[in-house]
């Protein structure tokens, strides 16, 4: 019996010893890379990526923000840091890694593309080869990268809607706004895009409202364009929000129990935990499909 038992526990030693070598020789899987764009500017899109970041660093997530917005550098007023350098600051042998990228609340790190990542296409292979061969290493560190793009259907915005594993559309209850939302998943079909569209609708007043934009749009989509959009969730009008982007301080801090703040932790929840699985490139595939579009 004692060699019975001793054989066992041999052999249960042996197991976790397997066990343990395959977690340690298992490739951390690439960062996910979402978009989050909306058709038109001034519905919350910023706000969004900055306070889902925080939200999905609470729930144990590595985030790399990147600010891919040409003309509005917003998401360093609403994260509350400012970056001295931008993207194209790589190609000076002086910089590094550490020095683009800036620390934000609760572990989340912050990136300012600036005007530099529309040069991209522009650079020769060995400039282009280093940049890449840093950025690479946020597939290392990060979990979750959200390329917070600019507003509107300007080539350079569904470039990056294009190149993302997923992305996520912005929109607000009010009839133009909803339009361009629409007119936002045409470009995004038009340009044969395969990555899972999600939704998200800010302001809302009441439950009902919400939905009726959801369900009109789920509707319009798949009739016409014959895309399936999943629904993320709402975010209810909060005059916090608006404090909060005055002060500099992202309302999930500010305010982390109000209205707003626990809608943002909703959606975080579906977006980590929802059941349909995505296909990640890591942040190499993004940036290669990206200079394939804008070459």
């Amino acid at each position: 019996m004692r060699d019975q038992a001793e054989n066992l526990r041999q052999m249960a030693r042996s197991a976790q010893t397997t066990i343990r070598s395959a977690i340690i020789k298992q490739p951390k899987p690439h960062a996910r890379i979402i978009a989050v764009t909306s058709g038109k500017g001034g519905v919350g899109k910023t706000n969004l990526s900055v306070n889902l970041a925080l939200s999905l660093a609470n729930l144990g997530q590595k985030v790399l923000i990147i600010d891919a917005d040409l003309g509005l550098a917003n998401v360093e007023f609403v994260l509350g840091c400012s970056p001295q350098y931008n993207l194209m600051n790589f190609l000076d042998d002086d910089y590094h890694l550490s020095d683009i990228v800036v620390d934000g609340p609760l572990g989340v790190k912050f990136m300012s593309g600036g005007s530099g990542i529309y040069q991209l296409a522009e650079l020769n292979d060995t400039h282009l080869n280093r940049i890449i061969s840093q950025m690479v290493h946020f597939d290392q560190w990060a979990d979750i990268i959200l390329i917070d793009t600019g507003a509107g259907l300007h080539r350079n915005v569904l470039n990056f809607v294009m190149a993302a594993d997923e992305v996520i559309i912005i929109t607000t209850p009010e009839p133009t706004a909803i339009a361009d939302a629409y007119a936002m998943m045409k470009a995004y079909v038009a340009h044969y895009g395969r990555a899972p569209l999600k939704l998200v609708v800010n302001r809302v007043l009441e439950l009902s409202e919400g939905q009726l934009v959801v369900d009109n749009l789920t509707k319009v989509s798949f009739r016409f364009l014959g895309l399936t959009l999943k629904n993320l969730g709402f975010i209810y009008e909060d005059l916090n929000v608006v404090k909060a982007v005055k002060s500099q301080v992202p309302f999930l801090i500010s305010h982390p129990d109000t209205i707003s703040s626990q809608c943002i932790d909703n959606i975080a929840h579906r977006l980590l935990y929802g059941k349909d699985a995505v296909q990640t490139s890591g942040i190499k595939g993004f940036f290669s499909k990206f200079l394939n579009r804008m070459r």
